[in-house]
């Protein structure tokens, strides 16, 4: 992988490697669809793509953020997640994506915070990857791509939650060599 200065993405290329879709392209299809299942019902592992681009996200890409939410928040409806993501991006909150072939297969959210005791950290939040993707490195190249962020933005920790019954996140972030230190407390209301 290297870094491509005059388009800001991280881009590993294969043989045949792919351009950005052109200015107008339908942005709904840019997002990889559901996998395939075998007949025990395990995803299909997709071979690997001809291209692979890893960036900030520019303002177009949020628009894809609906489709990506509805695997970590189902309940959430687009017209939600499009209000309070313009309202998150506001207060500094971004976004990285992860492409394969012209389409959004991974993404996290994060955002530059100020702590008392820590100073300048970055609060990492809402990680996804389509499960089809899973296996190939997304989600770490990802967790990378932040860690090289808040290195760069001067922050001096990375903060995150993972919810309690979500042992297999909090299993990828140990492997990344996040330590758990506390309990996130909500009381809804």
């Amino acid at each position: 992988m290297h870094n491509d200065s005059r388009s800001g993405w991280l881009r590993k290329s294969w043989p045949s490697p792919t351009n950005r879709p052109a200015p107008g392209a339908r942005r709904s299809a840019l997002i990889s669809e559901p996998y395939d299942a075998d007949a025990d019902g395990q995803p299909v592992i997709d071979p690997l793509p001809s291209s692979i681009e890893l960036r900030a996200f520019d303002e177009d890409d949020y628009e894809l953020l609906p489709r990506l939410f509805a695997l970590l928040e189902p309940a959430l409806t687009a017209s939600i997640v499009a209000e309070r993501v313009a309202l998150m991006h506001t207060e500094g909150w971004r976004c990285v994506g992860m492409q394969v072939d012209q389409k959004m297969v991974a993404m996290a959210g994060y955002s530059r915070r100020i702590h008392l005791f820590s100073g300048p950290i970055l609060y990492v939040e809402n990680v996804v990857v389509m499960p089809h993707w899973r296996v190939h490195g997304f989600g770490q190249a990802l967790m990378q791509w932040i860690e090289n962020h808040a290195r760069e933005t001067g922050c001096s920790k990375i903060a995150l939650d993972a919810y309690a019954v979500n042992a297999p996140a909090q299993a990828f972030y140990k492997r990344l060599g996040y330590d758990p230190r506390g309990v996130h407390f909500v009381k809804e209301l």
